[in-house]
C-alpha cells in the first residue's frame, strides 16, 4: 500500500501542471518553455483553435492568455530566494522562453498578438507588460531587469501598447498602436537586435512588416548583463491601487498570441 501511495506521490508531481508549460506548437525557435511564477495559481494560458471559432493569425491553433487578480504566484526557488508576486501589487500569466547568451549576437523576434474585444487597459498607475526581454542573472552585478519590454501604458492621454528600454536608456518610447485601434484584429510585430553593452548596439522594429522605429548606436544589454530570456503573456504590476480602493473592479484581461518565433537572421538580413 505506502508502494502504492508513492507511485500515485509521484505521479501527481510528474503531471503537474505548474512543473513546465504545455509546449505550444505555436512557439518556434525557443528551446525550453516555462511558467512563470506558477506555484500557488491557476494556469490561464491554452492553446486554442480556429476551428471552435478562436482568433488565430496563421494555421489552426492560437495561444490563449487570460490573466486575473489573483494570479500572482511564486516561482520554484528555495524559501531563501523564492520570488512571489506581492498580492494586491503583481499578477501574471506568462510563458517564460528559455535562457540565450546575447552579447554580440544578432537575432530575430516575431510574434503576433490580437487584444480581445473585452480587453481593457487598466487606470490607477497600474502597467500590464505583453512581451518582455528580461536580463539574466549572470554575471555578478547584472540588474536582472529588463533589456527591453512592450507595454500597455497610457502616452499623452491615451494608452497605447507601445515599447521601451532600460539598456536603450536614451531612446524615446517606439508607439505600436492605441490599444482602441489594435482590439479584434492581429498585429505582427518583429524586433531585429544586434546586443551590445556599449552604444553600438542595433534595435529596428516591424509592425505588420513595415519598418517603424530603427535604432542606431544604442545599448541593447542592460549595465553588466550578457544573457536573457524572453516572456511572453500578460504581466501586471503597480496594482495596489485596485488593491487599496476598489479590488473587485480590476478586471481580468485576455489578449491572443501566435507565431512567436526565436531565429538568427538569415544572411540578406544582416547588419553590415
Amino acid at each position: 500500500m505506502k508502494n502504492f501511495l508513492t507511485i500515485i506521490f509521484i505521479s501527481l508531481l510528474f503531471f503537474n501542471p505548474h512543473a513546465v508549460a504545455k509546449k505550444f506548437k505555436d512557439i518556434k525557435g525557443f528551446k525550453k518553455q516555462y511558467l512563470s511564477t506558477p506555484v500557488g495559481k491557476v494556469n490561464r494560458i491554452i492553446q486554442v483553435k480556429k476551428i471552435d471559432g478562436y482568433p488565430v493569425y496563421e494555421g489552426d491553433t492560437s495561444i490563449q492568455v487570460t490573466v486575473n487578480r489573483e494570479d500572482a504566484g511564486c516561482d520554484e526557488g528555495n524559501s531563501k530566494n523564492k520570488w512571489c508576486d506581492g498580492k494586491g501589487n503583481r499578477s501574471r500569466q506568462e510563458i517564460s522562453l528559455g535562457n540565450m547568451k546575447l552579447k554580440n549576437k544578432e537575432y530575430i523576434y516575431e510574434y503576433a498578438i490580437y487584444f480581445d474585444e473585452s480587453y481593457e487597459s487598466l487606470e490607477k498607475n497600474a502597467n500590464v507588460i505583453i512581451g518582455q526581454m528580461h536580463s539574466g542573472k549572470k554575471p555578478k552585478g547584472c540588474n536582472s531587469c529588463c533589456h527591453f519590454w512592450s507595454i500597455d501604458k497610457k502616452y499623452k492621454g491615451e494608452n497605447h501598447y507601445m515599447w521601451n528600454s532600460k539598456a536603450a536608456y536614451s531612446a524615446d518610447p517606439v508607439i505600436i498602436g492605441k490599444i482602441e485601434d489594435l482590439k479584434g484584429k492581429w498585429t505582427h510585430i518583429k524586433f531585429h537586435v544586434l546586443w551590445k553593452l556599449d552604444e553600438t548596439g542595433r534595435f529596428i522594429i516591424y509592425k505588420n512588416n513595415k519598418k517603424i522605429a530603427d535604432l542606431k548606436n544604442i545599448k541593447t544589454l542592460a549595465d553588466t548583463c550578457t544573457g536573457g530570456y524572453f516572456k511572453m503573456g500578460i504581466y501586471r504590476w503597480g496594482t495596489i491601487g485596485y488593491w487599496n480602493s476598489d479590488w473587485e473592479s480590476l478586471l481580468d484581461q485576455r489578449i491572443y498570441l501566435d507565431s512567436i518565433v526565436f531565429r538568427k537572421p538569415k544572411k540578406e538580413e544582416r547588419f553590415n
